[in-house]
């Protein structure tokens, strides 16, 4: 293959982004804006909404969730591929896994406002994925 061939076809990297979004409207939307500001080539990045049910799953749809469909709809506006998956328990558990099945590149969380004794009582899972996570994590706070 003459090396001008090799240079031509480039192979396409794409980065996964793993958004984690909850019910909260307006969080996921920071998640989104944060996303869509930073210096992205659409065209080579996929995200993944993904929403943790609590309880069993079963007959749960995350894309029929406001969060998600609003997240969703201003990616896929802003020209990313997006997809939506789901999956029920333990959130933290459930996160880490799924930025492993989807080899995420990048974590998208948003965090709530808690005073201190509140995250030490009750615990953050925005605070628990972003220290056992091995990879980068885009921390959305609230205003």
């Amino acid at each position: 293959m003459p090396v001008g061939a090799v240079a031509s076809e480039r192979i396409r990297v794409m980065t996964t982004i793993l958004l984690c979004a909850d019910t909260d409207v307006e969080r996921v939307a920071d998640q989104v804006e944060s996303l869509t500001t930073l210096p992205l080539d659409p065209d080579r990045v996929r995200v993944v909404v993904y929403h943790v049910f609590r309880a069993d799953g079963e007959g749960a749809d995350a894309g029929k969730l406001k969060s998600v469909a609003r997240a969703v709809e201003a990616l896929e506006a802003a020209g990313f591929e997006v997809a939506v998956e789901q999956s029920n328990g333990d959130a933290v558990r459930e996160i880490l896994d799924a930025a492993e099945a989807f080899d995420a590149d990048l974590l998208s969380l948003a965090g709530r406002r808690k005073s201190p004794a509140g995250k030490a009582l009750f615990g953050s899972v925005a605070q628990q994925v972003s220290l056992r996570s091995d990879r980068p994590v885009l921390f959305c706070s609230p205003d």
